[in-house]
């Protein structure tokens, strides 16, 4: 019997606290194509999504590519640095790794993680490229679906949503939806109310009162951390009984600041709890009463939303991207409260809050339509559609483009994208004016080291001729010590772009 086609699936990020959405679904994908193929997660460096693959008995292996964010906010001249990415180190890099391991097929998660889609098409290799997030519309976005059609067999969307920027496209009989799931094995409902009291105990919150909650990987703007503490502040006035939780890592200080402050400058400071990292998400959602997903950002599909269903809470969130689809869905729509409107998001929670009864209600109804909707056996059929698509692939090699000049070195590629880069979920345009500027800076950068090399060569046959033994020795052992400063900042300079 012939042994399983080989899969390498390649995550853009791999935190080394957070698992993120995006590093969760791929992981959860892993699980679930690993009764299909011989499946490896390719990260970037260790972190916890390597330790939970490891868990799962999934083999990972590290190699570092290089990221594109300008895909997720289309910009002018993305299709110029997409070329200059397909000539740089970490599609090199990326191609000899895939030819030591000659899989049969590569998954590529995320819009962003462009460089293994690249290498894999040089070497012929059918690439099934997931998209997690909604690519903004605007007037470039379709040179990103240009790049993403040019470089994939098989396109995956975890919503409507994602998909919507396809329909209409060359690309878009290459989409199939793939919407989200849980495993069985990963929910225990007969531990949830011992976790339940367990948690709350912790933070201190007494059996009668309510708690509702915020989650996220991380406290940023786009995740709407600042809206929902808005709406936490209106509904603390009216319901005295309930206590808030937020819970995400910090990123950004002066914004997670600026919530800590805003929490104890209210009349409701010691109503509020601030929790930076909880790797144990079943036992969070057992503590809470009240679900709330405030994203601003247009989600890809909004996972927090669909765990609290699951996890039999009522969910109140605002229509944004796949949040929409979800709430729909499950027969969540009168809890639709509409984008950056917290007081409307406020009021559709305190439907609930003042009626326990309905509040019960609804989070039974949300455990059983989240199951028929988004459940193991609806992904199951779902799974399998996949699995046939991808079996039938057959990989064409795309060439190389035109080549870009001056072409971008690993160093040169990061540079210009730190300007842009994405940070938990951050998005910000990437400009060519920026490139240029980088180009420009490295040009500057090049030129001063060259001179300072021509000084220093004539300043030691000056001091070769002028100076003392000693005074020589003095002078070396100078610009020894300058040259480990230069090199220590260099390392830095390296180390910073690299992130």
């Amino acid at each position: 019997m012939p042994g399983k086609r080989k899969l390498l699936l390649f995550s853009h990020v791999c935190n080394i606290r957070n698992v993120t959405g995006a590093e969760k679904l791929l992981l959860f994908c892993a699980r679930k194509l690993q009764a299909h193929y011989d499946c490896t997660i390719v990260v970037p460096r260790q972190g916890s999504l390597t330790v939970l693959a490891k868990r799962y008995g999934i083999r990972t292996i590290i190699c570092d590519n290089g990221l594109l964010y300008g895909m997720c906010s289309p910009h002018a001249g993305l299709s110029g640095l997409a070329s200059a990415v397909a000539w740089s180190e970490p599609v090199r890099r990326t191609v000899d790794l895939l030819s030591g391991e000659r899989p049969d097929l590569v998954l590529v998660n995320t819009s962003v993680n462009v460089s293994p889609a690249i290498a894999a098409k040089q070497l012929g290799i059918p690439v099934v490229w997931q998209i997690t997030e909604v690519i903004a519309q605007n007037d470039y976005t379709a040179e990103a679906v240009s790049i993403i059609d040019r470089y994939s067999d098989l396109i995956i969307g975890i919503s409507q949503a994602v998909l919507n920027p396809f329909r209409g496209s060359t690309a878009e009989n290459k989409t199939m939806l793939l919407y989200p799931s849980w495993n069985p094995e990963d929910v225990h409902p007969e531990a949830w109310p011992s976790q339940r009291q367990h948690k709350r105990g912790l933070w201190k919150v007494k059996p009668a009162e309510r708690l509702v909650g915020y989650i996220s990987s991380y406290l940023i703007p786009e995740k709407g951390a600042d809206h929902f503490l808005r709406a936490a502040l209106t509904l603390a006035d009216s319901f005295s009984d309930t206590k808030f939780v937020m819970i995400g890592a910090e990123i950004h200080h002066e914004f997670y600041r600026s919530l800590q402050d805003m929490a104890a400058a209210s009349p409701y400071r010691d109503r509020f709890i601030f929790a930076n990292f909880e790797d144990q998400i079943e036992a969070v959602f057992a503590a809470l009463d009240l679900v709330i997903v405030p994203a601003i950002a247009p989600e890809g599909f909004g996972l927090t939303a669909l765990e609290g269903m699951f996890f039999g809470k009522p969910v109140v969130a605002y229509a944004s991207g796949g949040l929409k689809e979800i709430l729909e869905a499950t027969g969540n729509a009168p809890y639709l409260a509409a984008t950056r409107d917290s007081e409307e998001l406020a009021s559709r929670a305190a439907q609930l809050l003042s009626s326990p009864g309905l509040a019960e209600e609804v989070g039974q109804s949300n455990r059983i339509q989240s199951e028929a909707a988004f459940g193991p056996s609806a992904y199951e059929g779902r799974l399998l559609g996949l699995v046939e698509r991808m079996n039938g692939l057959h990989g064409s090699v795309v060439p190389l483009p035109e080549r870009q000049e001056p072409p971008l070195d690993e160093l040169g590629l990061r540079a210009i994208e730190s300007g842009a880069k994405e940070s938990a979920g951050n998005n910000r345009t990437l400009s060519g004016k920026g490139s240029r500027r980088s180009r420009s800076f490295k040009r500057r950068r090049a030129l001063k080291k060259q001179r300072r090399g021509k000084g220093s060569v004539q300043r030691g046959i000056t001091a070769r001729r002028k100076r003392s033994r000693k005074g020589t020795e003095r002078h070396a052992a100078r610009r020894r010590r300058s040259s480990s400063i230069a090199s220590r900042r260099r390392s830095k300079r390296h180390k910073s772009a690299r992130r």
